[in-house]
């Protein structure tokens, strides 16, 4: 999903359960994303989600900003569980024995 919204190559860690992109600078913005993800159920799983936002200043350079409100979270929330509908109903690839 995050290839989808321009944010090239995740570094992801699956045994910490966690993914990091680097900044996307637009104009005089830019913006990170890092994810975690801890099991808390059977079925249940918590996603923290923090997106680092950035504006350049002339003397001081970057410095850190806040341009997201809870609309912006909550669509980003939406998107991330319809992505996970989507992944289960795919159907299960089974690998095949290999051959001796």
């Amino acid at each position: 999903m995050l290839k989808e919204k321009g944010y090239s190559d995740p570094r992801v860690d699956f045994e910490a359960g966690k993914v990091e992109t680097d900044f996307i600078t637009v104009g005089n913005m830019r913006t990170r994303v890092e994810t975690t993800v801890k099991k808390i159920g059977r079925r249940e799983n918590e996603v923290t989600l923090i997106l680092t936002t950035e504006k350049i200043f002339k003397k001081v350079g970057w410095k850190r900003t806040k341009i997201l409100g809870k609309e912006q979270y909550d669509r980003f929330f939406d998107e991330i569980e319809m992505h996970i509908y989507r992944e289960l109903a795919k159907p299960e690839v089974k690998e095949l024995p290999k051959a001796p």
